[in-house]
């Protein structure tokens, strides 16, 4: 058996999202151990991570002497085969990983992985696809759903929103969605009252989803 910290994470499957995820996980300073079945695929990324293991996550017992049972977080990223990804979470949830996240390619997909023990079901093309949709409005510079329904948007500052203190504005009252931050020459800053903003520049707005992309579509 590998001897493993418990705060590594473990990626299964190297794939586009899987890789991907790993890269940024050690750019972070996270340490990684990936696991991939395909020989071809191990070999591209073998000096990239902190350890690339070949290995069919389907099968425990390759799981059980890679010491999977060690980790504390692990990602499934297998998204090619629906019985792959649910026998490898079913798998982790035997060997009692804690927090098991999982790529799902439909909405049934993801019901299984949650309904086996998956904590965290995500869904890449369709997150990508719906925040590309919110950006296409032509106002908004990024968009993050960062909870079901709530979301906090980067858009750009128009004339009939500067120069006039935040109070006046009524934004809140009047959309449903609050001013956190705007953007100078140099850097963001926090929101008073009185605070009055620029034109031409960047403000962060939260609120329900469906109102931040209301407010973004009115301006």
């Amino acid at each position: 058996m590998v001897k493993h910290s418990n705060s590594a994470v473990l990626v299964i499957g190297l794939g586009r999202f899987g890789s991907a995820l790993a890269a940024e996980l050690v750019a972070s300073g996270q340490d990684v151990m990936a696991v991939e079945r395909e020989r071809n695929i191990v070999q591209h990324y073998i000096d990239d991570f902190t350890t690339v293991v070949e290995a069919d996550a389907t099968d425990l017992d390759a799981l059980e002497q890679l010491g999977v049972e060690q980790f504390d977080t692990a990602v499934v990223g297998i998204g090619t085969s629906i019985e792959n990804s649910v026998l490898t979470v079913a798998n982790l949830v035997d060997l009692g990983v804690t927090h098991i996240w999982a790529k799902a390619t439909t909405r049934s997909h993801g019901q299984i992985l949650s309904r086996i023990g998956a904590n965290h079901v995500i869904y890449p093309e369709q997150e990508a696809g719906e925040r590309t949709a919110h950006l296409l409005g032509g106002t908004m510079r990024n968009f993050t759903e960062f909870s079901p329904g709530y979301a906090l948007a980067n858009i750009t500052i128009p004339e009939s929103l500067a120069g006039r203190p935040i109070r006046e504005l009524r934004l809140k009252d009047r959309y449903g969605v609050t001013v956190v931050a705007y953007e100078d020459e140099h850097d963001f800053h926090n929101i008073a009252d009185d605070t009055e903003l620029p034109a031409g520049r960047n403000m962060l707005v939260a609120g329900p989803t469906d109102r931040v992309d209301e407010f973004a579509q009115r301006l």
